[in-house]
């Protein structure tokens, strides 16, 4: 764009030299810009419904809306600023606090290719539907509300990697594999996310948080600002119940007791004299090289570290993730499972 607007100036002809600015009259162009917009349908939406209302069984409770995210420029999301584009001209979009919005009713008079759009541009946004059950806890969210909200984005076409889906058989069952899923955004940036089941519990792998498995992250919706709060979990695993908690231990948090039984192996690797404000040079010395080491737009950064030890039921395959603030200071680590590679990617 720079390029073809250089040549244009270029092509315009020379000023008279004795031209001044008051010679020069200001042009003003009213009208929303011709680049291409973030936009739902309401076709789309109208799918997204449908499929809420099929696969209801899976969270009976819950209720449907709809939200966007700032997928790049977090500082924009103020600016999500949302329009349907009715026949009578651009109608303006109530947000609730948390970015969402509902399907009003009187839509249905109007065509399915009506749009719902942002005022920023294409890949500045990214789409999801927010399915809850009321009276959770905040930072707790129910498997069952989880695995419906997967099967409503990615099967209407509101999540920006429905698309995938038809062209990628082997990722077609994003919302039913035993060992991961499709992406999913916590409400706050994550550290961990925790699956509780009555007496069991299960702290999952760094492997399925922030994509740091995936590579080229920023081609996908959850790239670039989304990065920290994006995670995935074991949708298909019929170990868990619809009615498990998931529960989330945001960055900010205090940092969560290790788990004992992690511990048992008495392998040193397992109990090394970690202290906030560490560099990641220091951690280095004492867990090794991380296999992971990303990065994130708000200047933290997250490294994992993986092991493996000997226990009286076999080899246990371990991790260290460790988070570190802007300035490379260790704020906290956590010891967990490696529940295996979600890809087989190395």
């Amino acid at each position: 764009m720079r390029r073809a607007v250089l040549w244009a100036l270029l092509a315009l002809p020379s000023w008279h030299a004795g031209a001044t600015d008051s010679t020069l009259g200001r042009v003003e162009v009213q009208g929303e810009s011709a680049v291409a917009r973030e936009k739902k349908t309401l076709a789309q939406l109208f799918k997204a419904e449908a499929l809420f209302e099929k696969h209801r069984a899976l969270a009976p409770l819950a209720t449907l809306k709809f939200k966007v995210y700032a997928r790049t420029q977090a500082d924009t999301a103020p600016s999500l600023d949302l329009g349907l584009m009715a026949p009578g001209g651009r109608q303006s979009l109530q947000l609730d606090a948390q970015d969402r919005f509902v399907i009003d009713p009187a839509w249905r008079q109007l065509d399915d290719a009506t749009e719902v759009r942002s005022r920023l541009a294409d890949g500045r946004v990214t789409w999801r539907p927010d399915i809850r059950t009321p009276g959770l806890p905040e930072g707790e969210r129910r498997l069952g509300d989880l695995r419906l909200q997967c099967r409503v984005a990615f099967n209407s076409g509101v999540a920006r990697g429905g698309l995938v889906f038809g062209f990628l058989p082997s990722l077609s069952d994003g919302c039913g594999h035993a060992a991961w899923s499709s992406s999913n955004f916590a409400d706050q940036p994550v550290f961990a996310v925790t699956l509780v089941h009555g007496e069991r519990r299960l702290t999952l792998s760094g492997r399925l948080l922030h994509g740091l498995r995936d590579r080229d992250g920023e081609r996908f919706d959850w790239g670039y600002s989304l990065r920290e709060r994006m995670f995935r979990l074991p949708m298909g695993d019929a170990q868990w119940p619809d009615d498990t908690r998931v529960l989330f231990e945001s960055m900010d948090d205090p940092p969560s007791p290790q788990e004992e039984s992690l511990l048992a192996s008495g392998d040193p690797w397992t109990r090394p004299a970690l202290s906030p404000g560490m560099s990641p040079a220091d951690v280095t010395a004492l867990l090794g090289p991380a296999v992971d080491d990303l990065r994130f737009e708000s200047g933290r950064r997250v490294q994992r570290r993986m092991h493996e030890v000997k226990t009286p039921e076999g080899r246990l395959a371990l991790e260290w993730v460790s988070l570190f603030d802007a300035d490379d200071r260790l704020v906290k680590s956590q010891l967990r499972r490696d529940q295996g590679p979600m890809f087989n990617r190395p």
